[in-house]
């Protein structure tokens, strides 16, 4: 079992928007807000995924994050017209701009612009003045519709013209929102054949001559010096590691456009109050797009959290629109993606799976001698099987159940890890912390969902183990052991002794999860918060 992870940041990054980006700021109460949506799929110059050796590929992920969000701004009566909902052919640089000064106009100083991209991130030399990118003299750029490799002028802005962008709007409060470009966490190794298709545009060498219609920009965007009407979210990210889709409900999305709209329908208000503070939206896009990406991704608010408002409701949202019936060629519902490498293995049962090409929750990499190794969305191994793989599929549905049971009304779960990012060999030692979210809810019920799907019953093991824990937290520490891949961790701290959930881990505990609702029903049941942690190990 591995253990924790290594965050880092460069400077560069902090300043840019190029990076999986929000930039938020406090509105008024009275403040009126508007949105601006944005989701590219189908590039003009781009492939169809998957794309020749050496080209860049089409996404299948952005626009239904564009349409996601417009559905949620929509519930909560933020001004969204269809004409600044922008996906494929429309969304170019020149409909962008008028739709954003179209926002403006139509705004009074003080009310909140909200503006989301969903699309490729790129790179480029920075070839002019303001030469302010001192670590590692790269621009980054978000990519549109006819984003031109023959000319990387045309297409794409990047990160000094949009300060200039945000600079047009200092008498309004803005929260833009851009999933796309490089993200990391931890320093493991993880498959990139599994891990699907990623939001990372390249790097291009520009021409030196700019466009006629270039904005020109006046300041760069890495100094210290941050925008009054602006506060960023950034994911932490380094060189070798970048955004990837991933799924939910069956459909592509990236993990923060899908969080972030949960969190302006209300999921992120955690006292009720009918808004959102910096700390709170930090607190829930951090927890739940760190823990759905397994700790490979997460956005992070410079400046820190704190209590200023950042988005209003002035009336409840709306309720969500009733889903489409069942089409003939969906997927089974609840069933888990599956992509293979080779031939499939033995035991997969109908309805459960369906075939991708593109990212998986499950992929099974055939090795020969009837031995496949498992690889999950993010492209970790779970493990080696030989044989059934049905175990698997259990495995990866409790999981979504796990995750599904984190309360958006409670504070998260304080997790650490006592040892760095990189991957623990068998016989080192690992160690956690455990801390309440709150000084009631201090009863924890501590399991392992191992890699090969076993349910390890962890604490409280005995009636004298069970005592309320301390707002210092729980430690744990064990000795890794085989078999090594990626179990995950599962902490439930609930303000009573949750009876059904340990009853139900008791019955299970050292067999493989249940297959059928026992788990989710479990899980629903008391007042609890549920928080997750990946572990991560390798033979050697």
């Amino acid at each position: 079992m591995p253990g924790g992870w290594s965050l880092s940041c460069t400077n560069k990054l902090r300043a840019s928007v190029c990076a999986l980006t929000l930039i938020l700021a406090a509105p008024a109460a009275w403040a009126a807000q508007f949105g601006l949506v944005v989701g590219i799929d189908d590039y003009q110059a781009f492939s169809a995924h998957p794309a020749p050796a050496g080209e860049l590929s089409d996404l299948q992920g952005a626009v239904n994050d564009a349409e996601r969000i417009a559905e949620a701004m929509r519930r909560v009566r933020i001004d969204l017209p269809d004409e600044r909902l922008l996906t494929d052919s429309r969304a170019t640089v020149a409909n962008f701009l008028a739709a954003w000064r179209e926002m403006i106009a139509k705004a009074t100083p003080g009310d909140t612009l909200i503006v989301t991209f969903s699309g490729h991130g790129g790179q480029e030399p920075e070839v002019s003045e303001p030469f302010d990118e001192v670590t590692d003299n790269k621009d980054e750029t978000i990519m549109f519709f006819e984003f031109d490799p023959k000319n990387p002028r045309r297409g794409r802005l990047s990160d000094d013209q949009l300060r200039g962008i945000l600079n047009e709007a200092a008498a309004y409060n803005v929260i833009w929102v851009m999933d796309s470009c490089h993200s990391a966490g931890l320093t493991r190794k993880v498959e990139p054949g599994a891990t699907g298709i990623t939001r990372n545009g390249g790097f291009w060498d520009i021409p030196l001559e700019p466009l006629e219609d270039e904005i020109v920009p006046e300041e760069g965007d890495d100094g210290q010096d941050q925008l009054a009407h602006v506060t960023q979210i950034l994911a932490t990210a380094t060189e070798d590691r970048l955004v990837t889709e991933t799924r939910f409900e069956g459909k592509q999305h990236g993990a923060l456009s899908w969080f972030f709209a949960e969190a302006i329908t209300g999921a992120a208000d955690t006292d009720g109050n009918g808004s959102m503070t910096r700390a709170e939206i930090a607190e829930y896009l951090e927890d739940r797009v760190f823990a759905h990406m397994n700790q490979l991704q997460q956005p992070r608010i410079l400046p820190r959290g704190d209590s200023r408002t950042v988005l209003s409701f002035d009336e409840p949202a709306t309720p969500p629109p009733t889903p489409e019936p069942p089409k003939k060629d969906d997927p089974p519902p609840g069933a888990v993606a599956v992509s293979f490498d080779g031939a499939p293995p033995p035991g997969l049962k109908d309805g459960t799976y369906f075939e991708v090409t593109a990212t998986p929750d499950l992929s099974f990499k055939e090795l020969g001698g009837g031995a496949w190794d498992v690889f999950n969305h993010t492209g970790d191994r779970i493990t080696t099987i030989h044989g059934d793989a049905w175990q698997m599929v259990a495995r990866t549905k409790a999981l979504e159940h796990i995750l599904a049971s984190k309360s958006s009304e409670i504070k998260a779960i304080g997790l650490a890890s006592g040892q760095d990012g990189i991957l623990n060999k068998i016989d080192e030692i690992v160690s956690f912390r455990f801390t309440p979210p709150t000084p009631e809810m201090n009863f924890l019920t501590l399991f392992n969902v191992a890699s090969n799907g076993t349910l390890q019953y962890l604490h409280p093991t005995s009636a004298g183990a069970d005592r309320p824990v301390g707002t210092d937290g729980f430690s744990v520490s064990f000795r890794v052991t085989e078999p090594t891949g990626e179990d995950q961790l599962v902490a439930i701290f609930c303000n009573r002794p949750p009876l059904d959930l340990r009853g139900m881990l008791e019955r299970f505990d050292a067999r493989t999860v249940p297959e059928d609702d026992t788990l989710p029903a479990a899980l629903k049941r008391g007042t609890c918060q549920t928080g997750v942690i990946g572990l991560y190990t390798e033979d050697g």
